[in-house]
Protein backbone atom coordinates (compact mmCIF):
# COMPACT_ATOMS: atom_id res chain seq x y z
CA UNK A 1 0.00 0.00 0.00
CA UNK A 2 1.55 3.79 -0.86
CA UNK A 3 0.10 7.20 -1.29
CA UNK A 4 1.58 8.41 -4.44
CA UNK A 5 2.77 12.30 -4.16
CA UNK A 6 3.42 14.63 -7.24
CA UNK A 7 5.46 18.04 -5.93
CA UNK A 8 4.88 21.33 -7.34
CA UNK A 9 7.42 22.34 -10.41
CA UNK A 10 9.35 25.19 -9.09
CA UNK A 11 10.26 27.56 -12.19
CA UNK A 12 10.59 23.98 -14.51
CA UNK A 13 13.55 23.06 -12.94
CA UNK A 14 14.76 19.86 -10.99
CA UNK A 15 16.98 22.26 -8.60
CA UNK A 16 14.39 24.63 -8.12
CA UNK A 17 12.02 21.38 -6.80
CA UNK A 18 14.51 20.59 -3.87
CA UNK A 19 12.93 23.10 -1.61
CA UNK A 20 9.63 21.39 -1.73
CA UNK A 21 11.00 17.93 -1.72
CA UNK A 22 12.34 19.02 1.33
CA UNK A 23 9.79 20.72 3.27
CA UNK A 24 7.55 17.71 1.96
CA UNK A 25 9.69 15.42 3.47
CA UNK A 26 10.29 17.71 6.31
CA UNK A 27 6.45 17.55 7.15
CA UNK A 28 6.46 13.60 6.70
CA UNK A 29 9.00 12.83 9.06
CA UNK A 30 7.34 14.77 11.99
CA UNK A 31 4.52 11.93 10.89
CA UNK A 32 6.74 9.37 11.41
CA UNK A 33 6.62 8.58 7.44
CA UNK A 34 9.12 8.72 4.23
CA UNK A 35 9.29 9.90 0.95
CA UNK A 36 11.04 8.12 -2.01
CA UNK A 37 11.19 8.84 -5.53
CA UNK A 38 9.08 7.15 -8.00
CA UNK A 39 12.06 7.76 -11.01
CA UNK A 40 15.44 7.94 -8.85
CA UNK A 41 18.34 9.57 -10.80
CA UNK A 42 15.81 11.36 -13.74
CA UNK A 43 16.36 14.96 -14.95
CA UNK A 44 13.01 15.28 -16.10
CA UNK A 45 11.38 17.68 -14.07
CA UNK A 46 7.97 16.42 -14.83
CA UNK A 47 9.19 13.10 -13.46
CA UNK A 48 11.33 14.22 -10.79
CA UNK A 49 8.44 15.58 -9.00
CA UNK A 50 6.85 11.54 -8.56
CA UNK A 51 7.15 10.32 -5.22
CA UNK A 52 6.01 7.21 -3.15
CA UNK A 53 4.94 6.70 0.86
CA UNK A 54 4.95 3.63 2.04
CA UNK A 55 2.28 2.96 4.30
CA UNK A 56 0.97 -0.26 6.27
CA UNK A 57 -2.35 0.86 6.83
CA UNK A 58 -5.50 2.62 6.27
CA UNK A 59 -5.17 4.62 8.92
CA UNK A 60 -1.37 5.91 8.03
CA UNK A 61 -2.44 6.70 4.98
CA UNK A 62 -4.99 8.76 5.93
CA UNK A 63 -2.46 10.61 8.01
CA UNK A 64 0.34 10.67 5.33
CA UNK A 65 -3.05 12.37 3.12
CA UNK A 66 -3.66 14.68 5.51
CA UNK A 67 0.30 16.08 5.64
CA UNK A 68 0.13 16.05 2.16
CA UNK A 69 -3.14 17.90 1.40
CA UNK A 70 -2.31 20.67 3.73
CA UNK A 71 1.38 20.74 2.37
CA UNK A 72 1.67 24.18 -0.25
CA UNK A 73 4.70 22.03 -2.12
CA UNK A 74 2.02 19.35 -3.10
CA UNK A 75 0.46 19.38 -6.16
CA UNK A 76 -1.61 16.43 -5.61
CA UNK A 77 -1.71 13.31 -3.15
CA UNK A 78 -3.89 10.16 -3.51
CA UNK A 79 -3.71 6.60 -2.02
CA UNK A 80 -2.49 4.08 -4.93
CA UNK A 81 -5.41 1.79 -6.80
Amino acid sequence: MQVNVQLKVASGTVAASLGYESAVESALKGAGLKMYPKNPGTQDSMEACLFRVPVKDQAEADRALQVLEGHDGVERAGLAA
